[in-house]
């Protein structure tokens, strides 16, 4: 690890000004892990502008951006990349970024989930699958390199660290040894005061509504519970993963998948889905990739997304949602049936996994 951390340090200082992208929608571990990779810069003297393309959807997720003031740029699109000599992706599975790739190398890629096969080349790369989050990996290389910011620079970046990792890990439920010790790490500095107002705010309206339609709609197939909630408005994605996250809280079911017609602008169709499950042996990196590419999972959650522009044209938008909820439970149902065999697969990558990392600990 000592290597990486030297190595991240030269793979960025070869650049003047990198563009750290937010793939996907901006959760509070890639809002804080991003930002951390930001103060990294700095501390490089490198110049760095982190951008999304997706808005913040949830209640939550804005509030955090608002008290801790981390500078994100929302653009519709990555069209004008001049002045940028690299690019930084943290916390999504693959390097890969359209309009991006090809045309600037990739700087440094960090991320806590399944590796993406062939992904592309990246002057420094850090997949841990022993984290919970991708602000974990970002607070080690913190405590690593005993960066001295003034205090109250260390007190936004401890709390906003410290809340991606509760957020990933379940309020660190599901929080494995480094977790914890980068939590350790971080309390010494963390406002814990905007993490508790934060973790009080209540599900909203929005939310509230689009749940109780998850519950009306509720397909129980053996142990999962598979639901879909109809068409909804980008900037309400988010509301997807939170009410995924409340059903497997409150349902006696290993598994939840909640999904929905992502309705964008100029005829953008995309259903969305997320998977929430207590199983730890349930290979969900696997289940996902069975149905499409354009997703994946690690332990306890993920999600897939599939284009459906095409169907934006269909004029009876009832009969569409049909179309799309059968499509998805019959899919669905299928993996679930094929469960025996990545569960097994799932408990021999996790034996796997724990044998390798004590052979290096050796």
């Amino acid at each position: 690890m000592k290597d990486s951390y030297a190595n991240i340090k030269k793979a960025v200082s070869r650049y003047r000004n990198i563009l750290i992208y937010i793939k996907g929608s901006p959760d509070p571990d890639a809002i804080a892990s991003s930002f951390a990779f930001k103060c990294l810069c700095s501390m490089f003297n490198v110049n760095s502008t982190i951008v999304a393309t997706t808005i913040l959807s949830l209640q939550e997720n804005r509030e955090f951006v608002r008290l801790t003031d981390i500078p994100i740029q929302f653009e519709k699109a990555i069209n004008d990349i001049d002045g940028y000599d690299a690019y930084a992706v943290l916390d999504h599975q693959s390097a890969h970024v359209d309009r991006l790739t090809g045309r600037i190398p990739c700087a440094v890629h960090i991320d806590h989930h399944e590796a993406v096969e062939d992904d592309i080349p990246a002057d420094f790369r850090l997949i841990d699958l022993d984290a919970g989050s991708t602000s974990t990996l970002m607070t080690l290389i913190f405590r690593e390199f005993n960066f001295q910011f003034k205090p109250s620079e260390m007190k936004v970046i401890a709390t906003s660290l410290l809340f991606g990792i509760r957020t990933d890990t379940d309020k660190l439920m599901h929080a494995c040894e480094i977790d914890h010790i980068a939590v350790s790490y971080l309390m010494e500095h963390a406002d814990t005061g905007i993490i508790e107002n934060l973790e009080r705010i209540s599900l909203s309206k929005i939310s509230v509504e689009y749940l109780s339609l998850a519950i009306e709609n509720q397909f129980i197939y053996k142990d999962w519970v598979i639901t879909g909630i109809g068409f909804i408005d980008e900037k309400n994605r988010d509301t997807i993963a939170v009410i995924a996250d409340y059903l497997l809280e409150k349902e006696n079911y290993s598994t939840v998948i909640v999904f929905a017609a992502i309705v964008k602008s100029s005829r953008r169709l995309v259903l969305d889905a997320s998977f929430r499950t207590n199983n730890e042996n349930m290979d969900l990196n696997a289940i996902i990739k069975e149905i499409t590419e354009q997703g994946g999972g690690r332990k306890y959650k993920g999600a897939f997304q599939v284009n459906l522009d095409f169907f934006s044209y269909c004029p009876d938008k009832k009969l569409l949602w049909e179309l799309i909820r059968l499509t998805a439970i019959e899919a669905l149902t299928k993996r679930r049936d094929k469960i025996y065999v990545t569960e097994i697969k799932g408990f021999y990558n996790m034996l796997k996994h724990k044998i390798s990392s004590i052979l290096d600990n050796k």
